[in-house]
């Protein structure tokens, strides 16, 4: 397995003024989600590996990382992992992570496990705090001190900006309708993710169209009924927000159901928060997707990577 070359200055990194040429003292950051694996040594793109996640459980999973983190760094120093579910720092554990398959949902000791096969210091983050240390050094959150990144893949993540600190949250599993869909990993009914996480979006469509064969949130076609009910749904999460009383100057959506759709999601999400004239002075300014595209986990890794082995090191 070798690193995949990105393109160079893409749109993302030219509006940004460009990536940094490397990471260095052997920093590399890794994104896991529901079926891929990035692994990254750079910004420019020159060490970038891109892959799947294999579905063999946590051995096959650790095995790729690993696999991974050595094609892109040969002596690793410091890696950081992002990855759904929820995260014990000190414990270096993983809970409920069941949008990566069965074996995940309960806890996984995974920084214990990558430590133990990479010999380097290992750090897991939530995979949206990892996203949403991106979003506000190089995407869609730069000069924002108060605001919110929500991620619709696989699974739906919220993460916090409150006065320039970063807030993971499970926001996205908070339920929105009690006698809905049951949740594929919690015990409740009707939360966000059994609406809008792409496991559960074939299932919503097959609902509405009964001769809908997909399996997966790529293969809904364009409806434009549908994903503007998907879009009223996203735009009841942010009230959700702004009704926790944080002000937020704006919100950034990542994750590839984000990417694919916005043109029907964002309008529809605009339309909910505006009609909550009383939120005037906690809803956002401003909604947009990330410009940073399916890579805004990997490289919210690295740049945490990078700061905890080069502390003093300037941006």
């Amino acid at each position: 397995m070798s690193p995949e070359r990105a393109p160079h200055s893409t749109a993302a990194e030219m509006a940004h003024g460009g990536w940094s040429a490397a990471a260095p003292g052997g920093a590399v950051g890794v994104h896991i989600g529901g079926t891929v694996c990035r692994a990254a040594a750079s910004f420019d793109g020159a060490l970038v590996w891109r892959g799947a996640l294999p579905p063999g459980g946590v051995e096959a999973a650790v095995a790729e990382i690993v696999e991974a983190v050595r094609s892109v760094s040969s002596a690793p120093r410091y890696v950081v992992l992002g990855t759904p579910g929820h995260v014990d720092r000190a414990g270096r554990t993983v809970t409920g992570a069941s949008n990566l398959g069965p074996e995940w949902k309960g806890t996984v000791p995974l920084g214990d496990l990558l430590r133990e096969r990479l010999q380097c210091e290992v750090t897991i983050r939530n995979d949206a705090e990892v996203a949403l240390e991106a979003e506000k050094r190089r995407g869609g959150l730069v000069a924002v001190n108060d605001g919110a990144l929500i991620t619709l893949s696989n699974g739906v993540g919220v993460a916090l900006l409150v006065n320039g600190e970063e807030r993971p949250t499970e926001l996205g599993h908070s339920v929105v309708q009690m006698d809905g869909p049951a949740c594929a990993g919690r015990p409740h009914r009707g939360c966000y993710e059994t609406f809008l996480g792409g496991w559960a979006l074939p299932q919503r469509y097959r609902e509405r169209h009964p001769g809908f064969k997909g399996t997966a949130a790529r293969d809904i076609p364009n409806d434009e009924a549908f994903w503007t009910e998907c879009g009223t749904v996203l735009g009841q999460l942010v009230v959700t927000l702004c009704l926790m009383g944080q002000p937020l100057e704006a919100v950034s959506f990542i994750g590839a159901v984000s990417l694919t759709r916005a043109q029907f999601l964002l309008p529809a999400v605009k339309a909910r928060v505006q009609q909550e004239a009383a939120l005037v002075v906690t809803m956002p300014r401003r909604l947009t997707v990330t410009p940073l595209g399916e890579d805004v986990g990997v490289i919210g890794a690295l740049i945490t990577a990078r700061d905890l082995a080069n502390p003093f090191r300037p941006d």
